[in-house]
């Protein structure tokens, strides 16, 4: 990955979270970070005789809100590290259309899971949303518990969704100095008291089979791409797939998902997954899309 560390900063207690987790990342890689403020202005319009304030007023006092949190911003950055590079981005614009512009030059873009009201020019979580979907690097999506230890947990299947997802995980855990736990979901699509215990087992010992033999073929073309020597633990269960990932990442300090997946006889695993991850999980998330 390449670029700075981009996190959406709004003055809420939610995009604190998400500068904290994101000045403690840049830390340990060394890498830059860009604050960004979006501010807009209320409408002029005319209502049953009610006019609306003039252009000029909300945008100057956004204006100068966006640089006084920006700046506060920059105050906790340097009381993390000093030496981190940090550069301040305000603009008049829409939150989610200035972060997933800024997404095309980022490594990440790190955002809290809600911000303020439309009124202070939040980082809501439509917007969080919106970059899970159109951002072209991964997004990390902060709230809840920030852990400093645990593995990296990261969904995978057999889409390039889920290649690039486990890509970043390990990515991230060299950085972090810590190792991976790859989980893959299956089902058995039929009711086995309809078709027999025997034929039930021997169905799911064969979708069983094919998960863990794709989990191991991604594992290794990561490795071999990455060169990475990172330990990674193969996780292949019967269940759902947001549930199983949430059920094995208690321990984790991040939670890496695709954003699209593929699914073979009902064992789909990214996608909408990513989705029920981001609404339940108690800690950090990441969204990886394919080209990221």
């Amino acid at each position: 990955m390449s670029g700075p560390i981009v996190v959406g900063v709004d003055g809420s207690p939610q995009s604190a979270q998400a500068l904290e987790w994101a000045a403690a990342r840049a830390r340990l890689g060394r890498e830059p970070l860009e604050l960004i403020s979006a501010y807009s202005y209320l409408p002029d319009l005319e209502f049953y005789g009610y006019r609306g304030l003039s252009d000029t007023e909300p945008v100057g006092w956004y204006a100068e809100f966006s640089r006084q949190v920006l700046d506060a911003a920059a105050t906790r950055v340097r009381e993390v590290d000093p030496d981190l590079s940090c550069s301040l981005v305000s603009e008049r614009a829409h939150p989610g259309t200035l972060l997933t512009e800024a997404s095309e030059r980022a490594s990440m873009v790190v955002v809290g899971r809600r911000g303020l009201g439309d009124a202070a020019s939040a980082l809501l979580g439509s917007v969080s949303n919106r970059l899970t979907i159109q951002s072209t690097c991964p997004v990390v999506v902060v709230g809840g518990e920030q852990p400093a230890s645990g593995p990296i947990v990261v969904g995978v299947d057999e889409s390039e969704a889920g290649a690039a997802a486990l890509r970043f995980a390990l990515t991230e855990a060299a950085v972090r100095d810590t190792w991976v736990r790859a989980v893959a979901a299956y089902d058995v699509p039929m009711r086995p008291s309809r078709y027999g215990d025997e034929l039930a087992e021997r169905i799911r010992a064969d979708n069983q089979a094919e998960v863990a033999g794709s989990v191991a073929r991604a594992h290794e073309a990561a490795r071999t791409e990455l060169g990475s020597s990172v330990t990674v633990e193969e996780v292949v269960v019967e269940g759902r797939p947001a549930e199983t990932i949430l059920s094995h990442a208690g321990d984790a300090q991040l939670i890496v998902v695709g954003r699209q997946g593929k699914g073979l006889v009902r064992r789909v695993l990214l996608g909408s997954v990513n989705r029920q991850v981001l609404n339940d999980a108690d800690r950090p998330v990441a969204v990886v899309g394919h080209a990221d």
